[in-house]
């Protein structure tokens, strides 16, 4: 194949960008780990959970940060990270700079509001809080409740099976990461939320929602700036080793086999420090 001048040129164009491009990024990585780190918590496979799967194509891995949020609604659910939580309410919107109309008198009022854009704050979460104890009362109180109409009424032994493998879930397995809390001002945060052991502050996106049944506005939790955390090759070797174990059946339910000791840095990115298998 005949190299022209314009392709030497594109190719020479090309190497540049990747070159500025390699260079803003670990200028981007060099920044944010310089210093103390604002945060450093260690977490398990409950919070940073592997991949189902590996393409083999990609050599790359990286943890899947598992967070959840408790909402207003008594009954246990395990997908609450998809539930808003409970103090996300009208008037919190407002203190994060939404304007919430608490009556849609209008079918027009309604579709500009929910066309908002969502907004990035510094969003709060918690290891091991009061969302997790209470997340553990409602598992516990559903089980009662089941347990009790199983008592009664035979036919309803698959709602009470099912309760208490949820419960046992939730003790053993289930994330301990809430979202408790978020804001515009970080420094007021850190002050206010300076235990490292037990507190994350990262940026998140939170889209405004209205409830037909209840007439309110609430939010949600759209996404976290990073959800999964890139595996350094020199600290794989743990994570390598349990993939490469058969899969154990998809009603099993594994206790923890790994810690990660995380650090956020001045940019709030996260990276790993340490790892350790636990069994």
């Amino acid at each position: 194949m005949k190299i022209t001048p314009s392709s030497r040129t594109l190719f020479f164009l090309g190497f540049i960008v990747l070159v500025v491009t390699n260079s803003v990024v670990l200028s981007g990585v060099s920044s944010n780990r310089s210093g103390e780190p604002l945060s450093q918590i260690t977490l398990s496979e409950r919070e940073l959970q592997l991949p189902y799967t590996i393409h083999e194509e990609n050599s790359g891995l990286a943890l899947q940060l598992t967070w959840r949020t408790l909402d207003k609604d008594g009954d246990f659910n395990q997908y609450s990270h998809w539930a808003a939580p409970a103090w996300l309410n009208a008037e919190k919107l407002k203190t994060l700079g939404f304007n919430p109309k608490h009556s849609f008198s209008t079918v027009d009022n309604e579709v500009l509001y929910m066309q908002a854009l969502p907004r990035e704050v510094f969003v709060i979460l918690e290891k091991g809080g009061e969302p997790y104890r209470e997340s553990l009362k409602r598992a516990k109180a559903i089980l009662e409740k089941n347990k009790k109409a199983f008592a009664a009424n035979s036919d309803e032994g698959s709602d009470y099976e099912y309760a208490e493998k949820q419960l046992k879930h939730e003790r053993l397995a289930g994330s301990r990461l809430f979202a408790i809390d978020a804001g515009l001002d970080l420094a007021s945060l850190r002050d206010t939320y300076g235990d490292q052991s037990r507190f994350i502050i990262t940026r998140g996106l939170i889209r405004a929602n209205f409830d037909h049944s209840e007439n309110e506005v609430f939010g949600r939790i759209s996404e976290l700036s990073v959800e999964k955390i890139h595996v350094p090759l020199k600290q794989r070797q743990v994570f390598d080793s349990l993939l490469a174990q058969s899969k154990d059946e998809e009603d099993t339910i594994l206790t923890p086999r790994y810690e990660v000791a995380l650090a956020f840095g001045k940019r709030l990115e996260p990276w790993i420090v340490s790892v350790k298998k636990i069994k």
